[in-house]
């Protein structure tokens, strides 16, 4: 089976798993971080041989580890409630360990894992502005000047995103959007190759057009799916049924 993993408001989530449904991808289930923490029955194995899981959803449908074959994730964090009457101390002590879990079962499925999770986040690494600004200058893009502060209140203002393509398994969808082509043969590359360093699958890369030039604008490993249309789905499409099937 394969799996599209994504916060409940998370539209491009909902739109993803339809157009892969549409292209005949089954048995293809759409779950939330809810549905995992709050399941009926949970079981998760760790070993010298590696993790698994196996959880039986409020519906009653199984889920175990080694049955999924693909899995598109967009979790950005763990469904974190505080504990009614619960001490700061407990509450934080149960979001880590809430947390702990939730990356214990997404490494479980890494491997066919479209954005891996990292240690620094559930899908992909999070990195701060100036982290990505470092990364994209290395790639190629033109980056603006970052201006950092350690004064409260007084981080600069982000200059705004025109344009967003994104990066998945080395193509970039969206960029025909961009309104000089000529810009092309050098950003698209660039885009690429910060996905190759960020070490992210797939991809969101902002684009600030300001009529004279294109410049990076930040990035996020939770795109708007949308913005790559159907071309990004058949991509994505490809390469979850064109994973090899292994024995469990």
């Amino acid at each position: 089976m394969w799996l599209v993993l994504g916060d409940p408001a998370d539209r491009a989530a909902v739109w993803a798993y339809e157009g892969l449904r549409k292209r005949g991808l089954a048995p293809l289930e759409l779950l939330t971080p809810d549905a995992l923490i709050r399941s009926a029955r949970q079981e998760h194995r760790v070993g010298p041989d590696g993790a698994s899981f196996r959880i039986r959803l409020a519906d009653g449908r199984p889920l175990e580890s080694g049955d999924i074959r693909g899995v598109l994730n967009r979790i950005v964090r763990a469904p974190v409630r505080p504990p009614v009457l619960a001490t700061r101390a407990d509450s934080d002590y149960a979001a880590d360990e809430l947390n702990a879990l939730m990356l214990s079962w997404l490494l479980c499925v890494a491997p066919v894992t479209v954005n891996r999770p990292s240690p620094v986040g559930f899908c992909g690494a999070w990195r701060s502005a100036a982290e990505w600004a470092v990364l994209a200058a290395r790639a190629g893009l033109p980056v603006p000047a970052v201006a950092l502060s350690s004064r409260t209140g007084a981080a600069p203002q982000d200059r705004p995103a025109t344009h967003s393509v994104v990066v998945f398994k080395e193509q970039v969808f969206g960029g025909e959007r961009l309104p000089d082509a000529r810009c092309l043969p050098n950003v698209v590359p660039a885009c690429v190759r910060l996905a190759r360093l960020a070490g992210t699958q797939l991809l969101g890369v902002g684009l600030r057009h300001d009529g004279k030039s294109v410049s990076f604008a930040g990035a996020t490993p939770v795109p708007d799916l949308r913005i790559g249309g159907g071309a990004l789905v058949d991509g994505l499409h490809r390469h979850f049924a064109g994973v090899p099937v292994t024995a469990g």
